[in-house]
């Protein structure tokens, strides 16, 4: 396989990890990689399919390290969940100077079946989003 295709795949795996749960994702830029852990988050707890975004919601979120970016998108996602019970159906990012720009295309959390627990928080340990020959690659600890 050639190094650009391979710099084109993109993807997100779940992993049991104690109580936990472990997500990891590759995709060719850090925005996209972090997209991926998004998506894996919410697989690990709903089925989406057919669902139908009902809000648009942008922020812009402070990091000063891509660990920083990721946590920051995470968390904002949790968030969401928490305060207003919906679900990210899509996530486009920007890189900003000062972090990224993220804009979520959000369903209402009683539009999608969940079929597993609910993220409460990611955790530090381990956290990892790094550039590598082949692409970005990130992994993250959530409770639930």
């Amino acid at each position: 396989m050639s190094i650009r295709a391979r710099q084109q795949r993109r993807g997100h795996r779940t992993l049991p990890h104690a109580a936990d749960l472990r997500i990891e994702a590759w995709a060719p830029t850090r925005e996209a990689c972090i997209a991926e852990t998004v998506a894996g988050l919410v697989d690990s707890f709903a089925d989406t399919t057919g669902a139908v975004a009902v809000q648009t919601m942008t922020t812009d979120l402070a990091a000063t390290t891509d660990e920083d970016a990721l946590v920051a998108v995470l968390d904002e996602v949790i968030y969401r969940l928490d305060t207003e019970h919906a679900v990210p159906l899509t996530v486009d990012l920007e890189s900003r100077r000062t972090g990224v720009c993220v804009r979520l295309q959000l369903a209402a959390v009683d539009a999608v079946e969940l079929t597993g627990a609910i993220p409460k928080a990611v955790t530090l340990h381990q956290l990892r989003l790094a550039q590598g020959p082949d692409g970005w690659f990130c992994a993250v600890t959530v409770d639930v």
